[in-house]
């Protein structure tokens, strides 16, 4: 297995501070230190992700545009010569941030829109606004120019009153790409909403193509992992190049650690690459957009 494929895509914390009190995010089990990754951190692992042709998204426990030295985050990626964007959930588009976002100048945008009832969204997001969350989103669609490179994420839960096909009439309407993911437990930590169903994970195919970096260069085995249990490398000691090599090593044997046990991550039964390493972008591209059309299906 080429060792490029452990960091096919790639999340990086930059910080897993966040001000949102989601209903669907299980940050009081955070016990994870906090705090902001370092810029010379940074500028290390985007310049060897860069070598790899990784595709980089800002995310993880946090709000990434929470991260003080923004210009310095800005500068550093704008010179990385990787493929990156962030995600942000839909009531941090506030202006200042929407700011923020068009001096990072990323490529993609993964915005958390759970849904479009006024009454569910209020409840997932609690003392939020639909309607407010809408107009800052026409808000950052204006900034940016267009609606290009903008994806909204609508994760179904149970009690979820709007149908699927409601919810892509929507948005096509609007002009935006969606993604509707079925909520799951985030690694056994959240419970009532979940519509997927736990099975037994052997060998992880999204362990086996995409990585987590906390905002410490910790790779995790698992995004889900709030403890810091699943520590694969420690990105500040090795490079990308042997934190590739360990995770190999380990989908050589059913998965090692407890919370792979009742996994209910619908990616994570995305079949082991079978193939070379895409050797451009655009295949890159057409790749992860085949995985993600597995994931939903």
């Amino acid at each position: 297995m080429d060792k490029r494929w452990p960091f096919f895509t790639v999340d990086v914390e930059l910080t897993n501070i966040c001000e949102q009190n989601c209903r669907f995010c299980p940050r009081e089990k955070l016990t994870r230190p906090s705090g902001f990754i370092d810029t010379q951190l940074l500028h290390s692992i985007m310049r060897q992700l860069a070598e790899i042709g990784s595709r980089v998204t800002f995310c993880g426990m946090g709000n990434p545009l929470l991260h003080p030295q923004w210009a310095e985050i800005c500068t550093i990626c704008h010179a990385s010569g990787v493929k990156y964007g962030l995600t942000i959930q839909a009531p941090a588009l506030i202006e200042a941030n929407i700011s923020k976002i068009c001096e990072l100048r990323p490529a993609f945008i993964e915005v958390s829109f759970p849904s479009i009832d006024s009454g569910h969204f209020a409840r997932i997001y609690p003392g939020e606004n639909l309607a407010s969350s809408l107009n800052s989103l026409n808000r950052l669609v204006a900034a940016r120019g267009s609606a290009r490179g903008i994806i909204i994420t609508a994760v179904r839960t149970t009690d979820d009153p709007t149908e699927p096909a409601e919810t892509l009439a929507f948005w096509q309407q609007k002009g935006l790409l969606v993604r509707i993911q079925q909520c799951h437990s985030r690694g056994g930590n959240l419970h009532g909403q979940t519509t997927t169903e736990a099975r037994r994970i052997t060998s992880c195919g999204l362990f086996a193509t995409h990585s987590f970096i906390t905002w410490q260069g910790l790779l995790l085995a698992c995004c889900h992992d709030l403890a810091g249990a699943t520590a694969v490398a420690d990105l500040r000691q090795l490079s990308l190049d042997q934190a590739a090599a360990a995770k190999i090593e380990i989908l050589q044997k059913p998965m090692p650690w407890p919370i792979c046990a009742n996994c209910d991550e619908p990616a994570a039964i995305r079949p082991l690459p079978d193939r070379p390493f895409p050797a451009t972008e655009k295949a890159r591209s057409r790749y992860l957009k085949r995985l993600c059309a597995s994931d939903q299906s």
